[in-house]
């Protein structure tokens, strides 16, 4: 007689997204700016680049403030057009200068 096997609870691939790496707490706000600024420029295809890029420079393991300015230029090989792409690089320059000068809210 066999006894049916108790089932798992199924673990949904998003929990993996949530579940980030020891980023510094400095470092998330940042990308939560950088992945809001990218979204604003590159409309409603944003949040899945977003994902990609972000999953694409956790595995690189660039992740310190240091690898920001990577993680701003894989977002911006995204957008095609080279006008939003050069307004979404300068504004994401500034926002890095300011992590560099100590001024990220």
């Amino acid at each position: 007689m066999s006894h049916p096997v108790p089932s798992t609870p199924h673990v949904s691939p998003k929990v993996e997204r949530h579940s980030q790496p020891n980023l510094l707490p400095v470092v998330r706000r940042v990308i939560e700016q950088l992945n809001q600024l990218f979204i604003d420029h590159s409309g409603l295809l944003g949040k899945s680049l977003v994902d990609d890029v972000f999953k694409h420079w956790l595995h690189a393991g660039k992740t310190g403030p240091s690898g920001l300015r990577h993680y701003v230029y894989a977002l911006g090989v995204q957008l095609e057009d080279p006008v939003v792409r050069k307004d979404f690089t300068e504004r994401a320059e500034r926002l890095l200068l300011h992590l560099q000068s100590g001024y990220v809210s």
